[in-house]
């Protein structure tokens, strides 16, 4: 799959901060993210919907909210590191 520049290079909504220490700002980001992803994750429901998502170069509203609520779902959303920026 190829995604466009462009569409790599969109900010997302806000940064979203990972207990890894990493944080999520673009959509290049994202798909880096996801990438890396053990089968164990990548095959949950909300990982398969932000999965399409990208792959669907859609709307980076809707893509930071579903990646957001992923790294929820699977406690990696660093949420004290939220709470400071």
């Amino acid at each position: 799959m190829l995604w466009s520049p462009v569409y790599l290079k969109r900010r997302l909504s806000r940064p979203l901060p990972t207990k890894n220490g990493g944080i999520l700002s673009t959509v290049k980001d994202v798909r880096t993210y996801v990438l890396a992803l053990p089968d164990s994750l990548s095959e949950r429901r909300y990982w398969q919907r932000a999965c399409q998502l990208l792959l669907d170069q859609a709307d980076v509203e809707a893509l930071s909210q579903r990646v957001e609520l992923a790294l929820f779902c699977d406690a990696q959303l660093d949420l004290e590191a939220m709470d400071t920026a």
